[in-house]
């Protein structure tokens, strides 16, 4: 995607400007991480929380561990409350009568002035949720958890870091989640500004590790072969050809087709066969079509679900049925969501997709937490791919497309996208590793 303009509103508040970049990714080595944070339910309505890492040092005290006084309803919810904010301010956001600002490039659409203003005013809503949602998991608990989050918060603010948090039990989207880079910020106050590397997704490689795993690797190896995927598509989101500018698939399946050897698969039993089928060597799957996660419904909760061209949902359960067709996981594929809240992982297994995708064996899965318009996620997808298959790590290309798509096109959405795993993740190319000197 060529970029057309660069924004300058941004950088007068970027308060990491001064920080040298950091290399984007090691592809096939892992990364340092400088953040580890864990929470375990305690199953009596609160969260053990504990923290460590090179950026969290020693201070001859002692760990660095607190309470917190949730239950997993009490964060499920205040979650639902950040999505609902995101939802009213920035995807129903209207800048004229049924004209959706951010279901384009604002830039192309409005120009850069008139897109500059409107995201500095969804900016500022965005943050207000994102620091609610974080003052309500590092600021509700015991004297530990204050502790740990003034070391938290220290370094956060000093620069760029490579966090993995591990929780079988709590997900929460970490990306959307705001600390003012000032301390002494008062964001609450009408003439504050938002700062958009305040957002933990923009300046911050982090990860959601939902456990360990038997057999893991982080490294996609595809030997001296050309990388397999497997395209779950929706065909009724195609375009005709003289509307190809509009299409949504094309753009993904030429991508793909360029770097990898796709099969496409349309229907609930195409893919309940293929990801069923104990050779399955997939290294990339999409999935494209729409989707939601819990919902309720007229009869109870709904699960979350995708459905494809034959409009039968694949249900939540039915990936975890799936799973126990299989003697062994698949191979650690990379999976991405090119679905409406198709990130989400949720509390507990029917809330979202990525946890039964797991247990299917999906060793990487990127999507978004909200519902996103399929034009954007088809750029998102298409730009994405495009560095990946370079060899870049997953979490590393989502951090710089979100980075791109705020200071470029003026669009906050790549915040949404968030990873269950990444930092480690990439294509790993054998022939290519054995030239190298």
């Amino acid at each position: 995607m060529a970029s057309d303009i660069e924004l300058d509103f941004t950088l007068e508040s970027d308060s990491f400007g001064e920080l040298a970049r950091l290399p984007r990714s090691l592809p096939g080595a892992l990364q340092p991480r400088s953040i580890f944070l864990n929470f375990d339910d305690a199953h009596d309505g609160t969260f053990r929380v504990s923290a460590y890492g090179p950026a969290l040092p020693y201070d001859g005290n002692a760990q660095l561990s607190g309470l917190l006084r949730l239950s997993r309803e009490d964060i499920s919810a205040a979650v639902g409350r950040l999505h609902e904010r995101w939802l009213q301010a920035v995807v129903w956001h209207e800048h004229a009568p049924r004209q959706y600002t951010y279901e384009s490039l604002p830039v192309q659409t409005l120009g850069p002035e008139r897109a500059s203003v409107l995201l500095d005013e969804v900016g500022k809503e965005l943050a207000v949720a994102g620091d609610a949602l974080y003052r309500l998991l590092f600021h509700g608990g015991d004297q530990g958890l204050t502790r740990l989050e003034k070391a938290l918060s220290k370094a956060l603010r000093s620069g760029p870091q490579t966090i993995t948090v591990t929780s079988a039990d709590l997900f929460v989207p970490w990306g959307m989640l705001y600390l003012p880079p000032a301390p002494d910020t008062r964001l609450l106050r009408a003439g504050t500004a938002a700062e958009w590397p305040g957002f933990l997704g923009y300046t911050h490689l982090i990860e959601h590790c939902l456990g360990p795993v038997d057999d893991y690797t982080p490294f996609i190896s595809h030997g001296a072969e050309r990388p397999k995927a497997g395209l779950h598509f929706d065909l009724r989101l195609q375009k005709p050809d003289d509307q190809e500018d509009g299409c949504p698939l094309r753009p993904v399946r030429n991508i793909v087709e360029t770097h990898a050897d796709p099969a496409e698969r349309t229907t609930k039993a195409e893919t309940a066969e293929a990801l069923t089928e104990p050779d399955c060597a997939d290294h990339i799957l999409v999935f494209a079509g729409h989707g939601t996660g819990k919902r309720p419904g007229r009869r109870g909760d709904e699960q979350a679900q995708v459905t494809l061209s034959d409009n039968k949902p694949i249900y939540a359960s039915d990936l975890q049925q799936w799973a126990s067709h299989r003697d062994i996981r698949l191979p650690d594929p990379l999976c991405f969501m090119m679905v409406c809240e198709g990130g989400r992982a949720g509390m507990y297994l029917h809330e979202g997709l990525a946890r039964p995708l797991f247990n299917l064996g999906v060793g990487c899965l990127i999507g978004p937490q909200v519902e996103v318009n399929t034009s954007f996620g088809s750029k998102f997808a298409c730009r994405f791919f495009e560095e990946f298959f370079k060899g870049e790590c997953a979490a590393p290309v989502a951090r710089h497309l979100t980075q791109e798509f705020i200071l470029q096109h003026a669009t906050p959405l790549g915040l949404v996208f968030t990873l269950v795993r990444g930092i480690d993740n990439c294509l790993v190319d054998e022939a290519e590793s054995e030239r190298r000197p």
